[in-house]
């Protein structure tokens, strides 16, 4: 049994489409409920092959990539990565263990993601609290140079936190001010939602707000060799997300996403570059067509 078919197997009986119900905690698993012996048997003998050390890498990598787009965050740390390489590892101990009936595999195995998913979710919850609380939305909108003379019109904000705070502030200014963030829960004003899965209305917004949020994963995710898959996604969605600006709209954004900018068609956005401090680019783009 090579890498790809035995990480194919894996996914394919113990988290195929099981890995929405880990993201929404649901308890419902999907797990297959057949056990082909003669795959048992050939995971016990790759176990002993170099193959097995790179399907643990090609699993645990996997993992993280979907957990990053579950929850638009990738800030992994070396013990969160040797965790998911340790739960991986037990699985396949388990399924080599030819006494442990494959119920209990499952079980185990979903239990222990759960876990480490309600656990790093928290974690995040925890963080965006703590910037929540060192950023005013006055100096957000100072950060992405927005002048708050010119406020008016219907805005959005991306990732705009559990509480979107900025959402409110722009609200309280007169404008018709809505959020977007993983992490929020529906309001009138707040919507949960994947931004790369967004179906975004076209010509719909003067302002468009993103501070450290949309474009920081886009460039994660293009410099990232084995992500061309989310790199695709993220510029599927950063295009349909400026296709959303009015004429004469604005998408305000930190950082800057230069390989792309310099790519959109000049008789339709005007793109202006600026420095935050010396390692940060802003950007601001405005519809002119």
């Amino acid at each position: 049994m090579n890498t790809e078919e035995l990480y194919t197997y894996i996914l394919t009986f113990f988290e195929g489409k099981s890995f929405e119900n880990l993201i929404l905690n649901k308890n419902n698993t999907e797990y297959k409920e057949t056990f082909e012996n003669e795959y048992r048997e050939k995971i016990i003998q790759a176990m002993n092959t170099d193959e097995y050390s790179k399907v643990m890498n090609k699993l645990s990598q996997s993992f993280l990539t979907n957990l990053a787009k579950g929850t638009n965050s990738n800030k992994f740390s070396k013990e969160d990565c040797n965790e998911i390489l340790s739960i991986y590892h037990s699985l396949i101990e388990n399924i080599g263990n030819s006494e442990m009936p494959y119920e209990k595999i499952a079980l185990e195995h979903f239990t222990k993601v759960r876990n480490f998913i309600n656990k790093f979710t928290s974690k995040i919850d925890e963080e965006k609290e703590e910037s929540t609380s060192k950023y005013s939305p006055e100096f957000i909108l100072e950060i992405l140079n927005v002048d708050e003379n010119e406020l008016k019109g219907k805005s959005l904000d991306l990732g705009c936190g559990k509480k979107g705070e900025l959402v409110e502030y722009l609200a309280a200014k007169g404008m018709d001010a809505y959020g977007m963030d993983m992490e929020c829960e529906d309001t009138d004003r707040l919507e949960q939602e994947d931004w790369l899965v967004k179906n975004y209305p076209e010509k719909e917004y003067d302002l468009i707000t993103a501070n450290l949020t949309f474009t920081k994963h886009f460039n994660e995710a293009n410099s990232e060799e084995q992500n061309d898959q989310e790199c695709f996604e993220y510029a599927q969605a950063y295009m349909k997300i400026l296709n959303s600006l009015k004429v004469g709209g604005k998408w305000h954004y930190v950082p800057a996403v230069t390989f792309i900018e310099e790519l959109l068609p000049e008789d339709k956005f005007e793109v202006t570059n600026s420095f935050v401090n010396e390692n940060i680019m802003r950007t601001v783009i405005k519809r002119i067509k």
